[in-house]
């Protein structure tokens, strides 16, 4: 990369995760709190009866919207927080926000069911994106942040499948403790905080990876060639560390080593 050149690329005009005040990626990965949950029986007998598989906890996120202000995420999937397995790996999103979401001041997630249009076809689309820009690029094309951007993000969010996708979609309310669970295909988005008592909505996410997830060393470097090039960066680099090499499972990896058993969620005999 380093004979790209600089007069080929521009630096991005903005900062991941900008439609959130706050953001926070890595958060609690090894909290003792956190663990314990992973081994209370009910929480892992109603999470595995409705994925169907024995998964183990990998990573957590943090995230708020503030009043009237942030926009959150537009509809996406998974695809960076994902990124560390193959593309046919199961993962899971379990969602749980930190304060009631209702019909008047809203500020909770809006989904599409997967059986009218699974996200899928999304991690198709992203993967090609850095095998296209680098070969671009070396031919002497000119590219800019906003290009990359586009092609990431705005396909799915293009006028016309913004009105597709807000038609069709899910808008659950939540009481304090309830939470959506979704796997890593179901495209899904952020509903902003209108007006209400509630200054802003923090909401916190835990993910899971199904325990013959393999790591996709590939799809590693390739999520990373676009950083290299426009000069940016994501806030975790979990992807990069959480295994090393091309196709061992990940649940076996030194990563977690000390914490592998506690981690885990087994589905209930019978």
């Amino acid at each position: 990369m380093q004979s790209l050149g600089t007069s080929q690329v521009s630096a991005p005009s903005d900062n991941y995760g900008k439609g959130f005040s706050r953001l926070k990626y890595d958060m609690c990965n090894d909290d003792p709190g956190i663990l314990k949950l992973m081994g209370e029986s009910a929480f892992g007998d109603a999470l595995t009866s409705l994925m169907g598989r024995e998964v183990f906890f990998t990573q957590g996120l943090g995230f708020e919207l503030e009043k009237n202000k942030s926009t959150g995420a537009p509809w996406h999937v998974g695809s960076q927080s994902f990124g560390y397995q193959r593309r046919e790996d199961w993962g899971y999103t379990l969602w749980t926000p930190l304060c009631q979401i209702n019909k008047q001041q809203r500020g909770g997630m809006k989904y599409i069911s997967k059986d009218l249009l699974s996200g899928e076809f999304v991690y198709q689309q992203i993967n090609l994106v850095p095998e296209y820009l680098k070969q671009r690029i070396e031919a002497g094309a000119e590219l800019s942040w906003e290009h990359f951007s586009a092609m990431k993000n705005d396909i799915i969010n293009s006028p016309e499948m913004l009105a597709l996708l807000d038609h069709f979609a899910t808008e659950d309310t939540f009481e304090l403790g309830d939470a959506l669970l979704f796997d890593k295909y179901v495209l899904h988005g952020s509903v902003p905080l209108g007006d209400g008592p509630i200054p802003s909505r923090l909401a916190y996410v835990l993910r899971f990876s199904s325990t013959d997830a393999q790591y996709d060393k590939n799809r590693v470097e390739q999520l990373g060639y676009p950083r290299g090039v426009f000069n940016y960066t994501v806030p975790s680099n979990y992807n990069e560390t959480v295994a090393s090499v091309d196709g061992e499972k990940i649940y076996e990896s030194s990563y977690f080593d000390g914490s592998r058993e506690e981690r885990t969620l087994t589905p209930a005999a019978g």
